[in-house]
């Protein structure tokens, strides 16, 4: 049972990201003031060389910053869309609320709207036509895997789902599929596209590298428009059939820790498959999750997976002067002190030492993130792939 106090935390934390969705284009805003003020600041003789664009008042500087604003309301209608699905205020409540507050209206983290960038940018991974470069680098391996591994209609667990794109295909592909995800910025987003978007016949327009100021090459980059979702969902959870009426894919998303959900004793010897893209190095320590994953595999259940070994919770190491982990760390979460950071080769063994018979392993899968193709600088991970099983006895 949830104590009072943590009731009143995962609220405050809802809050906050609710806060984030509507708060979206003040922190456009406030960015484009800060490029304006900084080009105002510069010297006359400086001035003299610049592009006519970047002149303030000029035309071309006027029409930069139309493009720039049309492409911001695109975002915020999009993320205002989301949010009423949910019941949430939107943009223009929060801009109500700020003008009662005033000076006590209170903006959410550079975090937060980070974190609200990323979901505009895995639309376009997950749920774009362009995206489908990176799905087929990330996506497909694991889906063949299922197919070729796991038993026709078995219950599929897809951890760190994100907007759901690889648990719906899974789906599709006759699998009773979960998808979890800790992350309430993307489940926000996941329940609208999944459940209320309107398919590929009612599509968003977005501009998800907006506020991208750096590694551009052509001025209108940043404001570059792309339609999602590209296929129905609803299409997409029948593969080639047609749309159930009244039933059809066992599919459902669960928000919350993976271990906080998975690691109890009801969901031992439940799944016929674990399947995870960019997920076992979110653990703080890996152990833990494959010890969950092997409690909660079938015997004769498999884990697939494709992925770095980024760690999302690598923190920082002791200093010379100090004795002790986070010494002069302050408030920093813990989980940071905590994480261990090991190879594939000692991961490798790691699983063997649970019990996992490894099936497949391949390494140096070149994979894509939320890559814009026009940008000078993307991120690309030398992916490992496996499938573990579990035995039979």
């Amino acid at each position: 049972m949830r104590s009072p106090d943590d009731a009143m935390e995962e609220q405050l934390h809802m809050d906050r990201v609710c806060n984030a969705y509507g708060q979206y284009s003040m922190f456009q805003q406030a960015l484009r003031r800060s490029l304006r003020k900084r080009l105002d600041n510069c010297s006359e003789r400086s001035k003299k060389f610049f592009p006519k664009g970047l002149l303030s008042a000029s035309q071309e500087a006027l029409e930069r910053e139309k493009e720039d604003r049309e492409a911001e309301s695109r975002n915020q209608a999009f993320l205002d869309a989301v949010m009423m699905h949910a019941n949430q205020p939107t943009s223009r409540d929060q801009l109500e609320y700020k003008k009662s507050l005033g000076n006590r209206y209170v903006f959410e983290s550079d975090n937060d709207h980070s974190k609200i960038q990323s979901v505009l940018k895995s639309c376009v991974r997950d749920w774009s036509v362009e995206g489908a470069r990176e799905r087929e680098q990330c996506y497909s391996p694991i889906i063949n895997a299922c197919e070729k591994y796991v038993r026709g209609g078995g219950r599929v667990l897809v951890p760190g789902s994100g907007l759901g794109r690889l648990a719906l295909e899974l789906a599709g592909k006759n699998f009773a599929v979960q998808g979890n995800d800790f992350s309430l910025h993307m489940l926000f987003a996941s329940d609208y596209l999944l459940n209320a978007s309107g398919g590929a016949g009612a599509t968003h327009e977005l501009s998800p590298y907006l506020g991208s100021t750096v590694n551009r090459n052509r001025v209108k980059d940043c404001v570059k428009k792309y339609k999602i979702p590209d296929v129905d969902p609803q299409r997409l959870l029948c593969g080639d059939g047609e749309v159930p009426m009244g039933g059809g894919a066992d599919f459902s998303m669960a928000g919350g820790e993976f271990l906080d959900i998975y690691a109890k004793k009801e969901e031992h010897g439940k799944w016929s498959g674990v399947a995870s893209c960019f997920f076992i190095d979110t653990a703080v320590n890996i152990v833990d999750y494959f010890l969950c994953i092997w409690d909660m595999l079938e015997p004769g259940g498999y884990l697939i997976n494709l992925g770095p070994l980024l760690y999302h919770w690598s923190g920082p190491n002791m200093r010379p002067d100090e004795s002790q982990l986070g010494q002069h760390s302050g408030r920093m979460d813990t989980r940071y002190l905590q994480s261990i950071d090991v190879c594939w080769e000692d991961v490798r063994e790691i699983m063997q030492n649970v019990g996992f018979e490894i099936v497949e392993e391949t390494t140096g899968l070149d994979c894509q993130y939320t890559r814009d193709e026009d940008s000078f600088m993307f991120t690309s991970y030398r992916c490992v792939f496996f499938v573990a099983r579990k035995p039979l006895s």
